[in-house]
């Protein structure tokens, strides 16, 4: 894009896209945070809580996938433009909801809209920055970060203006700005160039090393990240004050966005993905080992924001890396990463509630490590794979 106006065109896309994405992380961890609030308001019990994270993820994880299998068969513009209409709408229809069945039918509603856009926007930066996947892919990661560390602040205030309503307000505002950002916007040229996928493609796709190695360390990393996501705060209420303790997810948010920033600079200055990422997994065992049974009290912050400062490179820098391995699908690449990541949120947290039960939370948050273990096996593998063909590394 050598012209201004290309370049103009490129920027503007990407406030665009960054902007959902960071209303997307606000919302995401919106849920945690306002559950108590939400138990007051409709009565229900704790076993009912557990439907509002399942609520919003399965439609996601199924829409995702659907629609970036079919990536080159839509029309990515409309795909775009009509799933951040309708989330904003699933955001206003949350915040107002009367009873509980309501608001879980409209964090599914949201849910299944999300997918569209999660499955396609990746693909679109990575056409757009076809030399600099993974330098862009990084600062994706970083403003989901950003967003996300945001989300419980915006409950803070969202209950100091006297209702927890006015936060899911605040989401459907940003999710609107997408929308008008979008709508002033043409597609990409470059975009076209996504291919249509067949079931051979798929297969195809799977087949090669790169892609399924990310697919497979992504499962689990989503199961570690998930756990931490849903169990943190909990585990460091066990040792630290209530009022510190929701404190420390946070910390942990947070270390992602300066962690993600550094590694978009490495991975476009070396070009070495793969690398930097079994680099960053051998530091996030001790990171992790700290966390679990070492660091009590105030350490815990500590150890917990280097443990989010290593382990944010994996996402962002391994999907790049099997992105690059496929670029003609991009959009059904990005669509495995990100429901493989999914997968692992969706499966992990809930085995650890399980055995937390029967051996308590710190045993059963051991599982961690042996997650971290596989990952990096699957990565070295993997590693080997594309150094023996004289692939990117």
């Amino acid at each position: 894009m050598a012209d201004s106006p290309d370049r103009r065109e490129r920027l503007l896309w990407t406030v665009a896209i960054f902007a959902f994405v960071t209303t997307d992380a606000v919302g995401f961890q919106l849920r945690g945070a306002l559950l108590p609030s939400i138990e007051d308001s409709f009565e229900v019990s704790q076993a009912l809580l557990g439907l509002v994270a399942t609520a919003g993820t399965l439609g996601f994880v199924a829409s995702v996938l659907v629609v970036g299998l079919v990536a080159g068969r839509i029309d990515i513009y409309r795909a775009l433009l009509g799933s951040a209409a309708v989330v904003a709408v699933g955001a206003v229809l949350t915040g107002i909801a009367p009873v509980f069945l309501v608001f879980l039918a409209a964090l599914f509603l949201r849910g299944v809209a999300t997918g569209p856009f999660r499955a396609l926007d990746r693909a679109v930066l990575g056409h757009l920055y076809p030399d600099g996947r993974a330098r862009i892919f990084n600062r994706y990661a970083l403003v989901w970060a950003a967003g996300a560390a945001a989300g419980p602040l915006v409950v803070t205030a969202a209950l100091a203006a006297g209702n927890w309503r006015f936060a899911y307000g605040v989401v459907a505002v940003g999710f609107a700005l997408s929308v008008v950002l979008l709508a002033r916007l043409d597609l990409p040229e470059s975009v076209a160039a996504e291919r249509e996928l067949t079931l051979d493609d798929l297969r195809e796709v799977l087949r090669k090393p790169a892609v399924a190695g990310t697919v497979g360390v992504l499962v689990f990393n989503g199961g570690i990240e998930g756990t931490l996501f849903t169990w943190l705060p909990y585990f460091a209420g066990r040792q630290l004050p209530a009022a510190e303790a929701n404190l420390v997810l946070s910390v942990f948010l947070a270390a992602y966005v300066p962690g993600r920033l550094a590694y978009s600079y490495l991975a476009d200055r070396t070009g070495r993905t793969l690398d930097i990422v079994l680099v960053t997994l051998t530091l996030t065992m001790p990171a992790l080992l700290a966390t679990i049974y070492l660091a009590s009290g105030r350490w815990l912050f500590v150890a917990v924001f280097a443990l989010g400062l290593v382990i944010s490179a994996t996402f962002p820098t391994l999907s790049a890396f099997g992105m690059n391995a496929a670029p003609e699908y991009s959009g059904p690449v990005n669509a495995l990463t990100t429901s493989a990541g999914y997968v692992g949120i969706a499966l992990v947290p809930p085995l650890v509630g399980l055995l937390a039960e029967q051996v308590g939370l710190r045993t059963a948050l051991g599982i961690l490590p042996v997650l971290l273990a596989a990952m990096l096996v699957v990565a070295g593998v993997t590693r080997v794979y594309q150094a023996r063909r004289g692939a990117p590394t």
